[in-house]
């Protein structure tokens, strides 16, 4: 019976009645066939079978248990190539470290479903085009040998619900296209886990998501995944054409200061109309050292000497002689109080020079108005301290 149904799978198969991989795939497990199913074409692969149900996935575009185990540091590469020389003709390699204690048998149980499933829904999702005829070989085995078996209707609820996944997780047209990482980051912080880390570290702008799952012995499926998360999430981004044809480029040098521009000289101030004495003098103003020293008081602006404008409240006319000082008016005793029914007229402002000081202002008469903060006096600051001191002291 088993002879009489292979003999039709192969028939039906070199009729060219198969239209797509998915149709050879639900025929060779209806009838429980044993072989490999060759895909060629741009997408390409083979599908291995034991009575009807898959149990390794073989194609380019998905790393296998060889690149699983090795690239992800699980198993030595010393001790997989010694397994592959021993038991690689048999068909057993995976029994071979399993039994010399290199892998577990659930390590390699969940390292060949991953390499099913990732060969799987690379080669049955693949548009028509990238798939070319389909081939059957007969009794043909692969050297990892049948160390997990999966069904048909396993394998399809897998790949659906990886499909409908990547479906909700946009976007869908960077999965083959170099990747690079982003040169800022977009937020204060962020939570990273190791496989997204790893894809950031290793996207230098010439690797697809699938080849940085090759590189990184990671699986095909969960690189797609994060990497579009992470392009979601600004952290990575595709990489420009000129990027992905460029070596990665050098870590730039700090940056060389600019020699300082010097700055344009700027004139002196010419002293305003002061004349110089004699005929070789200097310009500046001599000193006046037989002359007396002045007995009227002169204000703040006048201790150093002439100033222009509102400064010095000074102005200089005709051959820099300074106008005399206008008479300052004494202070008035601090317990006198004016008379208010005779207020202080004010002094009278010579045009063009600055006010003396501060004008005082007359108090008022006593009303019912609020206080301002003017009439406050100035607070005794030392006594402001010792009382802090003292409360302190409470504590």
């Amino acid at each position: 019976m088993a002879t009489h149904a292979t003999a039709t799978h192969r028939e039906g198969l070199e009729s060219g009645s198969w239209r797509s991989v998915t149709e050879a795939l639900d025929e060779s497990t209806a009838n429980r066939v044993t072989g490999a199913l060759h895909v060629d074409g741009r997408i390409s692969g083979s599908i291995y079978l034991i009575d009807g149900e898959v149990y390794y996935v073989h194609t380019p575009v998905a790393p296998g248990v060889d690149c699983l185990l090795q690239a992800s540091g699980t198993v030595p590469a010393a001790a997989f190539q010694s397994a592959w020389t021993t038991g690689a003709a048999a068909g057993q390699v995976g029994d071979v470290l399993i039994k010399s204690g290199a892998l577990s048998r659930g390590e390699a149980e969940l390292c060949t479903a991953a390499a099913i499933t990732d060969g799987a829904y690379a080669l049955l999702t693949a548009v028509p085009v990238d798939t070319g005829p389909v081939r059957f070989a007969a009794g043909e085995g692969h050297w990892w040998g049948p160390v997990r078996r999966i069904g048909a209707a396993a394998l399809d609820v897998q790949i659906r619900k990886r499909m409908r996944l990547l479906e909700r997780t946009p976007p869908g047209n960077v999965d083959d296209q170099p990747v690079v990482a982003a040169g800022r980051l977009g937020r204060h912080h962020v939570v990273l886990t190791d496989l997204q880390w790893e894809l950031i570290v290793h996207a230098n702008g010439r690797r697809t998501p699938r080849e940085l799952a090759r590189l990184l012995g990671r699986s095909a499926f969960s690189a797609i995944l994060e990497s579009r998360r992470l392009i979601t999430a600004g952290l990575i981004q595709v990489a420009r054409p000129e990027q992905a044809s460029q070596p990665a480029a050098p870590v730039p040098a700090a940056p060389v200061p600019a020699a300082p521009v010097p700055a344009a000289p700027v004139p002196a101030a010419r002293p305003a109309s002061v004349p110089a004495v004699g005929g070789g003098g200097t310009g500046a103003e001599p000193a006046r050292a037989t002359e007396p020293a002045p007995t009227t008081e002169r204000a703040s602006g006048d201790a150093d000497g002439p100033a222009e404008g509102w400064r010095g409240g000074l102005r200089t006319s005709g051959r820099g002689r300074r106008k005399p000082d206008l008479p300052t008016r004494k202070p008035e005793q601090p317990n006198r109080r004016p008379d208010p029914a005779h207020p202080m007229p004010l002094p009278r402002r010579q045009p063009g020079a600055a006010l003396r000081g501060v004008v005082p202002v007359p108090p008022r008469a006593e009303t019912s108005r609020e206080p301002s903060i003017l009439d406050v006096p100035e607070p005794d600051h030392s006594l402001l301290t010792r009382v802090r001191n003292a409360l302190e002291g409470l504590r």
